[in-house]
């Protein structure tokens, strides 16, 4: 495969945006003996008048497929243990705590939330001492439905995804993408040099503060990774211009998608929807993972169009619970006489990302069931 020099980091050679390339059905990662995904292909990319005449690209088709299929990228060993992740996360300054058989990571000062992701915790057992000790203020996590908020998480867990998966107006922006871009699975060593700015065109588009740590933070983030056991990141490219990028971590059986990030200067490229649809079709049919998550429903209201673009690109909603739970000290001094007041005390600060993550906790925690005391059957999203 030819290559071009991206500041000393080699990687798969692109033509610029604006040159034709070579039909979007020619590029797909599958290989040509499957027949299944060979119809697909002629479903999806071949106007029903050039399927009689695509003899003649035959040839080149198969010699691109059997070529990328020495290109596949490595692929992750199925039930990664979770101490991998677990130790990432404590070398880029998390702390981890076990109770109730799980990790509790503090995503933010004073806020732990559980993972394995993909895992319910049953509400009535969940030991909070353990949990928030004397510095956590919040506990967050998924639970069976009738324990906490009706929410959903994000998946996709169809083995056979493809195109009739996504929303029409989705199939269209996926094949723009894929004609406008070359994706492919990368080294972290690219990301630390090319993918900061990402991050903070990412913020910007969604109305978030840029911190001032955000080199320090990212450059250690993707050295962490790079040495973790089932982080994988992907990118695609606009010539030779690094458009968008995505960090995955297979934890158990499941590849959970942390960070998505693209460039301003490319969005009508369609970088993302090119990099999502590659990642996920390539995982599915590899058989090492069973589903592909993408998050809890966020906590933080207005962000339905993020969820529409998720579902549009073949994801699914799956019904589970969300709880929150407060520290002995704080639960009484939030209550219905309490709450109109803190509502009012967060509007002095702004409209800012914190301040909505607060009070979509405080929403939350107003509008959940009381628990009965009785422990539930858990299920595995």
């Amino acid at each position: 495969m030819e290559t071009c020099c991206l500041g000393g980091t080699n990687i798969p050679k692109s033509p610029k945006y604006s040159q034709r390339r070579s039909p979007v059905w020619q590029r797909l990662p599958i290989a040509w003996n499957d027949l299944e995904a060979k119809r697909t292909l002629r479903l999806n990319f071949c106007r029903p008048d050039q399927a009689e005449r695509s003899s003649g690209r035959s040839a080149n088709c198969r010699n691109y497929f059997q070529y990328h299929a020495q290109c596949v990228p490595k692929s992750i060993d199925m039930a990664v243990n979770p101490q991998h992740f677990v130790h990432f996360l404590e070398r880029i300054g998390h702390t981890i705590r076990e109770a109730n058989g799980l990790y509790w990571c503090n995503t933010q000062r004073g806020v732990y939330s559980s993972f394995p992701f993909h895992r319910d915790v049953d509400a009535t057992k969940v030991d909070l001492g353990s949990v928030l000790k004397r510095d956590g203020l919040i506990a967050r996590f998924g639970c069976p439905v009738e324990q906490g908020v009706e929410s959903f998480r994000i998946i996709c867990d169809n083995p056979n995804y493809d195109f009739p998966l996504l929303r029409s107006r989705t199939r269209t922006q996926v094949r723009r993408g894929l004609e406008a871009c070359r994706v492919a699975q990368v080294d972290f060593s690219l990301l630390q040099q090319h993918a900061i700015p990402l991050n903070a065109d990412t913020l910007v588009r969604q109305g978030r503060k840029v911190p001032s740590n955000l080199t320090s933070y990212w450059t250690r983030y993707y050295l962490e990774a790079a040495q973790t056991e089932g982080a994988e990141a992907w990118a695609a490219f606009v010539g030779n211009s690094l458009a968008a990028y995505l960090i995955s971590f297979t934890i158990e059986d499941v590849a959970n998608l942390l960070i998505v990030r693209s460039s301003l200067q490319f969005l009508d490229a369609f970088p993302n929807n090119a990099l999502l649809y590659r990642f996920v079709y390539d995982r599915m049919r590899s058989g090492d993972v069973k589903q592909i998550s993408y998050g809890y429903e966020s906590i933080q209201a207005g962000l339905g169009s993020l969820d529409q673009f998720k579902t549009g690109m073949g994801f699914r909603q799956a019904p589970a619970g969300q709880r929150i739970e407060l520290a002995g000290w704080v639960r009484p001094l939030v209550n219905r006489f309490t709450m109109p007041l803190a509502k009012r005390v967060l509007k002095q600060f702004g409209e800012g990302e914190t301040t909505a993550k607060l009070n979509g906790i405080l929403e939350w925690y107003q509008a959940q069931p009381a628990l009965s005391g009785k422990p539930v059957q858990l299920r595995a999203a």
